[in-house]
């Protein structure tokens, strides 16, 4: 995707340091939305919550008015699980224990104003391509989920069946069944979830379940 249509989430209450910022981001070719609260950055995403899932990071001060930077950080990974923005955090009034604090609670990067313009643009660069990384996983999740939810009752049954590796007689014999029934289930399990072979749909639900932990 061209850096021209990743749109940057700033929050940041100075307004000339927003300005500045803008004019880097531009100079960076990357577009900017500028928020100069929390509130107003998760109105927007109340109102598109399908920006989410598109490739971003978000910039944001640690000290802003009312809802705070490590505040926004812990709503936005806690109440917006779909999000794939890494969040680079930035204050004029930092220590190391506030770094490690908005590390240690899934900030991407942590700089204390002023900061280079070199370092910035680096830690956003790095953040862009961790948002397509978590973009892939997220979209991989949510259509494993959605081809999930095309399938029967039954066939969610025989699909347990499948992956704990019975063979159709074993099924058939479980569940009450024909092995002639539970063919036909299997090929519209197969046809539902985008596979071929009972090697794919094990695979593609072991990254299910390796990736879902991990959020």
């Amino acid at each position: 995707m061209p850096k021209s249509q990743i749109p940057i989430q700033l929050i940041e209450d100075n307004v000339a340091l927003a300005h500045s910022m803008i004019e880097l981001l531009t100079t960076l070719d990357y577009s900017c939305t500028h928020h100069k609260n929390a509130e107003d950055f998760f109105n927007q995403i109340k109102n598109n919550p399908q920006s989410l899932r598109l490739t971003s990071c978000v910039i944001t001060d640690v000290r802003l008015p009312k809802m705070s930077g490590i505040e926004l950080l812990h709503t936005l990974r806690n109440d917006f699980k779909a999000c794939v923005w890494p969040i680079i955090m930035m204050t004029g009034h930092g220590d190391i224990a506030m770094a490690i604090e908005t590390l240690q609670k899934g900030a991407f990067a942590f700089l204390t104003k002023p900061f280079d313009a070199y370092a910035l643009a680096d830690k956003i660069n790095e953040a862009i391509m961790k948002s397509e990384d978590l973009k892939k996983t997220m979209d991989f999740l949510i259509d494993y989920q959605n081809s999930s939810t095309h399938l029967t009752e039954q066939e969610k049954i025989i699909m347990k069946h499948l992956l704990a590796n019975k063979n159709s007689r074993e099924i058939s014999e479980e569940l009450g069944n024909s092995v002639r029934t539970i063919e036909v289930h299997r090929a519209a399990i197969y046809k539902k979830m985008g596979v071929t072979s009972l090697l794919q749909l094990a695979q593609m639900n072991e990254r299910f379940i390796i990736l879902n932990q991990g959020l």
